[in-house]
């Protein structure tokens, strides 16, 4: 997976679930605030997937026979990779897809403190979305 993709696409569909929430509590139509929250459920599954697949792990950059044997070739970096970086951000959006699941629950039956759900939900990811940004700033 490449890093473009690891900061991209997380951010697209952030967007693309607050805007099909948002259409659907505007126009008071459940089957978008449902799709939305199910796309937070999706953006959790895929943090799940990037953070235990191994995409943002440290061992990429030195294995655990170089830190044994200190063969850093000479050359330590001051500077955090952008995949550590990132961490936080999917830390973020594993929180939103799991507050998500609750919500689209509430919101199959109707309850009427889904609304409260929906606005956690999003500030979570937004969260995310706004490390992400601070992230790229430092490159």
């Amino acid at each position: 997976m490449s890093q473009v993709f690891l900061y991209t696409f997380p951010q697209w569909i952030v967007f693309a679930a607050l805007f099909v929430v948002i259409y659907g509590w505007v126009e008071q139509k459940k089957v978008f605030r449902l799709t939305g929250e199910a796309i937070f459920i999706m953006l959790g599954v895929f943090a799940l997937i990037v953070i235990f697949g191994d995409y943002l792990a440290a061992g990429k950059f030195l294995t655990l026979d170089e830190i044994a044997a200190e063969e850093l070739n000479g050359e330590i970096l001051n500077e955090v990779p952008i995949e550590a970086r990132l961490l936080p951000a999917y830390w973020s959006f594993l929180a939103a897809g799991i507050l998500a699941i609750p919500t689209f629950l509430l919101e199959w039956k109707n309850h009427k403190r889904t609304n409260v759900l929906i606005v956690v939900t999003s500030l979570v990811a937004l969260l995310g979305f706004f490390i992400v940004v601070s992230a790229l700033r430092m490159v």
